[in-house]
């Protein structure tokens, strides 16, 4: 019996035998755990964010002297076309009233990627010259994470977790691997200035954390320019059924569409290039 071993274990066959055994299991312990190798595991790094606003959902402030008379009308109904949004980027600053931002984690493996602490840094304070704001309406609002960021005070973004101003929270949003989400930046300010600067957030995979810039719509997606519209805030100029006509709404001093209180006020009244300059002109003279 030991010879017959001896000389099995010295034949060339059993040692080949024996070799592809070995690859074999080899081959087979790897198998499963080659593409979880492959795959990529989080990183402060795995953030993918993208502007989301819709192109003609936005805002522009115009020189009180546009000639809006000579604004093309829209085929959108009461809302803004690409002509329409062309012609008042001509004319006018852009000036989005919310950013929507898609954010994801690029992933595929790994711990959840953190994102907070959202905030507007390398903020500028500048006097506003006079001019009127036009809006392009939205048509409604998609699920979001619903956040404030008050330029004129503490700039950095809390949570709205009800319809009520009042009732916020510290943002933090996180994402497992390959998760996305929206948010939705509301900045506000007294309208008493204009205000310019970028929006970054903190974002950590375990315990790396780098601070990132976040891509905003309007003319530069690298920042934001809020111009504050000052008294002529509380009119708000906006698309009509016809070319030359416009729907206008009329605040009461203190309420303005960029500014608001805790009261409600949506009168839309039809109102003329002639009438725009009218109510701009004698919101002028009012002190």
């Amino acid at each position: 019996m030991s010879t017959r071993f001896t000389t099995a274990v010295k034949s060339p066959w059993f040692l080949i035998t024996g070799v592809i055994i070995a690859i074999l299991s080899l081959v087979a312990a790897l198998t499963g755990s080659v593409p979880e190798l492959s795959k990529s595991r989080t990183k402060a790094t795995s953030l993918v964010a993208e502007p989301v606003n819709k192109q003609t959902v936005t805002d522009f402030a115009l020189p009180l002297n546009a000639p809006i008379d000579q604004m093309p009308h829209t085929d959108g109904g009461f809302y803004c076309d690409t002509g329409m949004i062309e012609w008042l980027r001509r004319f006018g600053t852009e000036v989005p009233p919310y950013q929507r931002i898609s954010i994801r984690s690029a992933a595929e493996d790994g711990s959840m990627l953190v994102v907070d602490n959202l905030r507007a840094v390398d903020v500028n304070r500048y006097e506003p010259q006079p001019v009127m704001h036009f809006q392009c309406p939205d048509g409604g609002n998609a699920d979001a994470a619903i956040l404030e960021l008050r330029l004129d005070r503490d700039r950095k973004a809390q949570e709205l977790v009800t319809d009520s101003p009042a009732s916020t929270r510290p943002f933090a949003f996180n994402l497992e691997p390959g998760e996305q989400g929206s948010l939705e930046l509301r900045m506000t300010s007294d309208d008493t200035y204009s205000y310019s600067g970028r929006i970054v957030a903190d974002v950590s995979a375990g315990t790396t954390k780098e601070t990132v810039s976040l891509p905003l719509n309007g003319e530069d997606a690298g920042k934001f320019d809020r111009i504050g519209l000052g008294k002529y805030a509380r009119l708000v100029v906006a698309p009509g059924r016809t070319k030359n006509q416009f729907q206008c709404a009329l605040y009461p001093l203190g309420f303005t569409k960029w500014h608001p209180t805790n009261e409600s006020f949506d009168d839309l009244f039809d109102c003329s290039a002639e009438k725009v300059r009218s109510v701009l002109a004698e919101i002028g003279r009012s002190s």
